[in-house]
């Protein structure tokens, strides 16, 4: 009776939802049941897959934020904050091995990897009326547990490889496979099968066969399994051969692109409020309130305040650099300033609103972008992911949703994990190598021409000159959505970057190049994952 009413408490928490139909992060407390009484039914594997989902939730702000965004040169961070603050220690390069972040990331993978092989080793014998029921959950355990030996790879290098439930004891005497091998032993052959055995758009279902949105589908397999191409073929790996494949995979899924393009900019600057949520996302990681929401908005801003939101954020140090700044605040040919920018990834600051909150002081700084020096601000706030109350009155959406929000952690907005300008902005690396300047530059401008910025030449420059146009389009357009780290380490351009960035802000108290150290391209394994059989682990270079 007790398990009943679990499911049914799950069941009735799902209905309402604020950001998806199937809202897979709030989910039974799994912890309270019995795996070999659970998984019984379609329906009850259907509550383990979302289960799997809900492992999703801080992904967003441990690893997209703090170890992408943060490590790389979209954002600066201040050096010095009023005590020990892990997106400062993380965006100058002074964390080391025991900084909680890098635990909590390499502890939520492998929370995830646990649930999604426990999901497999029992939906697999449990009898489905549907077998094609069966095969879409396995194919979603697949992929998410695929993702997570993917991202665990790039973000730590050599990881123990676990492959079926173990006891703790036992998962903490496996020893470390090299990266290469979980990408390509692991990873890879996972997506592989979710793209095999996932339907399409629109055709996924729970265990009742009911239509349901915000999942893992092929689209989605397609596009991790681009990107994990994409990043074997860049540093530290250089496959040759892995762009070819790549590019499968992206002209397959850019043949569905009209189903996933914003087709105005009020359509892209719209698309991160709840009410749009998934309407353009390939695959995004779902939250609702209620003690679901995305933990990331509250870590990325300072304090704003009423007319924005009645959500108390108490103000972290991190902007947006101010080298990037230039790039969407530099006037276009017709005037105006690139439409992705101000007021909808950053705002500049706001007017007095109390004693509380006065107006917000600007900070300017030159800097020398190509050869041409501006003066910029530096502590922008970065505001892509912010339902505000202004954003949500702008584009008519029920501004009403700070009321069901638990605490300051719980905004109901998705978080993209693959949208398909990424996936336009891969293709053209893959036909700029190849020669193909027209193509590449056509897929850079049909996203420059929405965002209302200068075209770029379709001939007449070089190969090297594409490459930086499409390089510095992927920054602009995919800004704060975890994706500039992990660009910067396959370019090899990672160290450089970092150096540059220091240095354009004249390298101040808490900020050292020396530490942007070789290796570095790496996380450290945890400290306290060391520690639990010592000598087990080799650590990482650099720390």
């Amino acid at each position: 009776m007790k398990l009943r009413n679990i499911i049914l408490i799950g069941a009735a928490a799902m209905l309402g939802l604020a950001s998806c139909s199937d809202d897979y992060l709030n989910t039974p407390p799994r912890d309270q049941m019995s795996p070999d009484g659970f998984y019984s039914t379609p329906s009850q594997c259907n509550q383990g897959i979302l289960g799997v989902y809900a492992d999703l939730r801080y992904i967003s702000d441990y690893e997209y934020l703090m170890m992408s965004e943060v490590r790389s040169d979209n954002m600066w961070v201040e050096p010095r904050p009023d005590g020990e603050r892990s997106y400062s220690e993380i965006g100058t390069f002074r964390a080391n091995a025991s900084e909680v972040t890098f635990e909590q990331t390499w502890n939520a993978w492998y929370k995830l990897i646990y649930d999604a092989n426990m999901a497999l080793q029992k939906i697999e014998k449990c009898d489905f009326a549907n077998e094609a029921i069966k095969n879409q959950f396995l194919g979603e355990a697949h992929f998410l547990r695929g993702w997570a030996y993917f991202e665990l790879a790039r973000l730590y290098g050599n990881v123990p490889l676990i492959l079926e439930p173990m006891s703790s004891k036992e998962a903490n005497n496996v020893k470390q496979t090299d990266a290469r091998t979980v990408i390509t032993g692991t990873a890879i052959p996972d997506l592989e099968f979710a793209l095999d055995n996932l339907p399409e758009k629109g055709k996924m279902v729970d265990g009742l066969g009911t239509a349901v949105t915000g999942r893992t589908d092929k689209s989605a397999a397609q596009g991790m399994l681009a990107r994990v191409y994409m990043q074997l073929a860049g540093f530290p790996f250089n496959d040759t051969e892995a762009e070819s494949k790549a590019k499968t995979y992206l002209e397959q899924l850019l043949a569905k692109k009209s189903q996933y393009w914003a087709p105005t900019i009020d359509a892209w600057r719209s698309q991160w409020l709840p009410s749009n949520a998934n309407k353009y996302s390939v695959f995004a990681i779902q939250y609702r309130t209620g003690g679901s929401g995305n933990p990331a908005i509250f870590d990325m801003s300072p304090e704003l305040p009423p007319s924005f939101t009645s959500i108390r954020i108490f103000g972290n140090h991190i902007y947006p650099n101010k080298a990037l700044m230039y790039q969407f605040e530099r006037t276009q040919s017709n005037g105006s300033k690139d439409l992705r920018g101000e007021n909808y990834s950053y705002i500049h600051g706001y007017d007095k609103e109390s004693a509380s909150f006065p107006t917000y002081s600007q900070q300017f700084e030159d800097v020398t972008v190509d050869g041409v020096t501006t003066s910029q601000q530096v502590n922008a706030i970065v505001y892509k992911y912010m339902a505000s109350k202004r954003k949500c009155k702008e584009f008519g959406v029920d501004g009403t949703i700070e009321n069901s929000m638990v605490d300051y952690y719980d905004w109901p907005v998705n978080y993209p994990v693959i949208r398909i300008e990424d996936m336009m902005l891969l293709y053209a690396e893959i036909l700029c190598d190849e020669g193909d300047i027209a193509g590449a530059m056509n897929q850079v401008n049909e996203i420059r021409s929405r965002a209302g910025v200068d075209l770029r030449p379709t001939s007449g420059i070089s190969k090297d000159e594409a490459t930086k146009y499409i390089r510095l389009e992927r920054q602009l357009e995919l800004f704060g959505e975890g994706v500039r780290w992990f660009d910067e380490v396959r370019y090899g351009t990672w160290q450089q970057d970092i150096i540059n960035k220091f240095n354009s802000y004249s390298n101040p108290d808490g900020t050292d190049v020396s530490s942007v150290a070789d290796g570095r391209y790496l996380y450290p394994i945890p400290s306290n994952q060391m520690s639990i059989v010592p000598g087990l682990y080799s650590q990482n270079k650099g720390y």
